[in-house]
């Protein structure tokens, strides 16, 4: 039995625990949030106990949920980190890039581990398109695309963390680590980045919710993400193309994928499958199984803090490149790490 501590219980906790409570080996022991109100609504739901402290439960739990915003990630992994907790962290691994260093850095200090929750990794559609890339059918990627567009945060006149001045982060760390961790996950690192950024809501200055980045990839290949949380038509798509063919999800808004197509150079015809990926509760029964089994069975995951810093990495060369108007490379900001 692995025993958790919740700490955040805003949207995304929901989602969490809901998934959890589907899983035999998870128990969650305890929650915290600044919110009193929050933090027992949220413990109510599965049976937790409200804690003012993440010091106070520390002793009781063998692994840390972090679901705040990224800004407080650091000083709370490392916390429970230093007490010989694993971690359980949602994307971004933080803002900083001294933040996630620090968190890597003692993750390995204290030999617990730090996982980075990056869903896509463990939904359908992308895991089709993994086992394609993985089979060899497409042959060598040479262009990848993220095409993701809706109304995001910013939209509503709901409080949203996003776009409070005090905790934001913008898109190009926060929600672009979906298609940045996709995109190495499929077809590897990066060299460079050339970027260009467009903030609609004027009245939020640092909001960028609108992105144009082309990267070359470390085989010489392209990747390009083009995002938008202020189009009034949604839709998205994810693909591959590859030396021996092409494959791509297509979706009708910004999460969800709906149908997978592909050709290889040994099919006459495009083959379409109807594959109805939405972003809902399974994807996170799929990632939490995964990481429950890791801690419990002390497997190494396969998605890291390392995973996290070098998305966080590309996050940074995007808004330099816009910032600076240039072409940014990854090893300007201490190259990759390894793992």
């Amino acid at each position: 039995m692995v025993r958790i501590a919740i700490v955040g219980a805003g949207g995304i906790s929901l989602r969490h625990v809901a998934a959890l409570q589907k899983i035999s080996d998870a128990h969650i022991v305890g929650v915290i949030d600044i919110s009193m109100e929050k933090a027992q609504q949220l413990a109510g739901i599965c049976g937790a106990k409200v804690f003012d402290r993440l010091s106070d439960c520390l002793d009781l739990v063998d692994v840390v949920y972090i679901l705040t915003p990224p800004s407080s990630h650091r000083e709370i992994a490392v916390e429970a980190m230093q007490a010989g907790k694993h971690v359980v962290c949602e994307k971004p691994i933080s803002i900083s890039l001294a933040d996630a260093h620090i968190m890597i850095e003692t993750s390995k200090k204290m030999n617990v581990k730090l996982i980075i929750a990056f869903k896509s990794r463990f939904r359908k559609g992308f895991k089709l398109l993994k086992e394609l890339v993985d089979s060899g059918k497409l042959g060598n990627a040479i262009n990848f695309w993220s095409q993701r567009l809706g109304m995001g945060a910013g939209t509503s006149s709901n409080y949203n963390w996003r776009t409070d001045q005090a905790l934001m982060c913008g898109m190009s760390i926060e929600s672009l680590s979906h298609d940045i961790d996709t995109m190495r996950w499929l077809v590897g690192d990066i060299i460079d980045v050339r970027a260009n950024i467009f903030e609609s809501r004027k009245d939020i200055p640092g909001f960028d919710d609108n992105v144009n980045v082309v990267m070359t990839l470390a085989n010489a290949g392209t990747a390009m993400i083009h995002a938008s949380w202020s189009s009034y038509i949604s839709m998205s798509s994810r693909g591959i193309i590859g030396t021996k063919g092409t494959a791509y999800l297509q979706g009708p808004d910004l999460f969800d994928n709906r149908y997978l197509h592909y050709k290889t150079i040994d099919m006459q015809d495009e083959f379409i499958q109807f594959i109805n990926d939405p972003n809902n509760l399974e994807g996170f029964i799929n990632e939490n199984r995964y990481f429950i089994d890791c801690i419990l069975n002390d497997i190494p995951s396969t998605v890291t803090g390392e995973d996290g810093l070098k998305t966080l990495q590309i996050s940074h060369a995007i808004l330099k490149s816009h910032q600076e108007k240039r072409v940014v490379r990854i090893d300007e900001f201490g190259g990759q790490l390894d793992g």
